[in-house]
């Protein structure tokens, strides 16, 4: 294999790994938020509505954190801790991490 050949496939496994953590970033902003829209009382049609501009905010903001930082601001006046919101986001991120089985998350509550 040449040079060349090595450096196309190390791109090619670069963009791949890129656009995974994208997407596993959209799934968990989504999971986030339809927790955070129960918290807030919305119901099904609007907690859908609130996920969806969750990951529009995610996508929208440079590094990925708009979803995180519009549910903390959504969050804000209620009693939900900002540790909560984030030991959520990374449940959401290791249930996304282990695709085969039982999620982490599930089965069992951490009470938040």
């Amino acid at each position: 294999m040449s040079i060349d050949e090595r450096h196309e496939l190390s791109e090619q496994h670069h963009a791949l790994r890129e656009r995974r953590s994208f997407c596993d970033r959209a799934r968990a902003d989504r999971l986030v938020a339809l927790w955070a829209a129960a918290k807030l009382g919305l119901g099904d049609a609007e907690a859908e509505a609130y996920a969806d501009a969750v990951v529009r905010a995610g996508v929208a903001a440079p590094g990925g954190r708009g979803g995180f930082d519009r549910i903390a601001a959504d969050l804000g006046p209620t009693d939900v801790h900002i540790e909560t919101i984030r030991t959520r986001y990374a449940i959401a991120m290791a249930d996304l991490a282990h695709p085969l089985g039982v999620p982490l998350g599930q089965g069992y509550s951490l009470g938040l």
